[in-house]
């Protein structure tokens, strides 16, 4: 049966063990971190009154598991609600109790997402309805090879060396300004005066999640990671912004927006994304993602290195999503701006 997860400690501990046990990690592992665990499943969000992490039991043991990441995609037809999974694992021998649980919440709103996930969870997905509608598209670039290489604790063995040159090779190649019109503005958190851009967002002729400043600054309370965040100026006028999000020595474009459909202004904010990111001294690597057509033009011109291409995924009964404009998909949609796997820290 279908169950809210409960927050009191013995039956949290339970949660956890079960889910180390379907994912096949340590007690150590990031993603079950008490504090992340409290910020994912229990912490109030502005966008979602209802609760978000869900079980699925088998008499008293736990069978399978998912937590809801909500968004609200403007479409020229309407907003529609959807979410995307995290922590969704399910029992080996216990298999349909996944199926069960993803169907049962898939009726809370009007469509699942998906991003990557493993080659069984990819070839799982369509057989359960979902249909691919786009690709999410994973750019890097190596900031201080010489401390990537003595952070990484992935066993390269020979290899090693070798890729220590690569990076540093790859560290080199030119990031292009941004323009002389173009500049950014660090600032603590979102406030009303970003609510205009937000506002233009939200009539995008690409299909974007909403946002408002009070969501953003719960992504921006999220433990897993340290964040920064700049406003994009042009003119000193604000033109979009940037999340950036550091988790250990990789730092990620968690989210990026610009007012504008124009390569070339994208363009620019990616390179001041990459600006931004060059200066913290612990940020060994920058990892960026792009779905959109400008965004996916800009990355590389701004000197990101394509690294792989994620399959984007929805179920979506009604339809809503189909012969529609192209998903704007970004890190921050999921868990993407903050999982961590400490033993393969890097992507290059």
């Amino acid at each position: 049966m279908l169950l809210e997860s409960s927050a009191e400690p013995a039956a949290r501990k339970s949660l956890i063990q079960f889910l180390l046990a379907a994912f096949q990690l340590a007690p150590e592992a990031p993603f079950v971190a008490p504090d992340l665990i409290r910020w994912k499943y229990d912490d109030p969000r502005p966008d979602w009154s209802g609760p978000r992490s869900f079980v699925w039991q088998d008499g008293e043991a736990i069978v399978a598991h998912a937590c809801m990441c909500p968004v609200t995609y403007s479409l020229p037809s309407g907003d529609v609600s959807g979410s995307y999974l995290i922590d969704w694992a399910a029992a080996r021998k216990s298999a349909g109790a996944g199926v069960a649980l993803l169907r049962s919440l898939g009726r809370k709103c009007d469509a699942l997402f998906a991003v990557g996930g493993s080659p069984d969870t990819r070839n799982i997905l369509p057989k359960l309805g979902y249909r691919r509608i786009g690709d999410l598209r994973v750019y890097a670039r190596v900031l201080r090879p010489w401390r990537q290489f003595r952070t990484d604790p992935f066993p390269r063995g020979w290899k090693a060396p070798l890729r220590l040159a690569r990076s540093f090779v790859w560290s080199l190649s030119p990031a292009p300004a941004p323009g002389p019109r173009w500049s950014a503005k660090p600032v603590p958190r979102f406030d009303a005066s970003a609510a205009p851009l937000f506002e233009a967002r939200a009539r995008s002729p690409f299909a974007c999640t909403r946002r408002t400043p009070e969501l953003m600054n719960y992504f921006l309370q999220c433990p897993g990671a340290v964040w920064s965040v700049a406003l994009i100026l042009y003119d000193d006028g604000p033109r979009g912004w940037y999340v950036l999000a550091r988790v250990g020595g990789q730092t990620r474009i968690a989210d990026i927006w610009v007012d504008s459909a124009a390569p070339a202004d994208w363009t620019a904010a990616y390179a001041l994304a990459v600006r931004s990111a060059r200066r913290d001294p612990q940020a060994c690597e920058l990892v960026a993602a792009a779905a959109i057509p400008p965004a996916v033009q800009a990355a590389p011109s701004a000197g990101l290195r394509f690294r792989r291409s994620d399959p984007i995924f929805v179920l979506d009964p009604k339809k809503r999503f189909a012969d529609g404009p192209p998903l704007d998909v970004t890190f921050l949609e999921s868990d993407l701006a903050y999982i961590n796997d400490p033993t393969y820290p890097y992507l290059t």
